[in-house]
């Protein structure tokens, strides 16, 4: 019985893993880590998750999603990515502190980025 539960739950996230990256494809972006991190730069949430959904690695890249986010200072999105487990990195507070986004600097360290 166990088996079959766990059986049933990777099958339903392999279905949930493939709809959203045709949900991407439909949006015409491609499933690649520097697509991840662009994405992750520009702000966009709803490619994002479905980037999270479809099996992307959150620190994909060396956590060049955070790092991008970081330091065009979206900070929702520091804040969705942290959330999904990214390590807070010394670059992403770098970038952040380096082109003076505060509180994203304060959410990083808070996080556990050190220097």
């Amino acid at each position: 019985m166990v088996v079959s539960c766990l059986f049933q739950t990777e099958a339903s996230f392999a279905a949930d893993a493939a709809a959203a990256r045709k949900e991407l494809q439909q949006m015409g972006i491609e499933y690649t880590e520097a697509q991840f991190a662009t994405s992750a730069g520009a702000g966009d949430t709803l490619a994002v998750k479905l980037f999270l959904d479809a099996g992307m690695d959150v620190n994909a890249g060396g956590s060049a999603a955070l790092g991008l986010a970081a330091g065009r200072g979206q900070l929702e999105m520091v804040k969705l990515l942290l959330a999904n487990g990214a390590k807070p990195t010394a670059n992403a507070l770098q970038f952040a502190r380096t082109r003076g986004h505060k509180e994203i600097e304060n959410i990083l360290v808070q996080a556990g980025a050190k220097e």
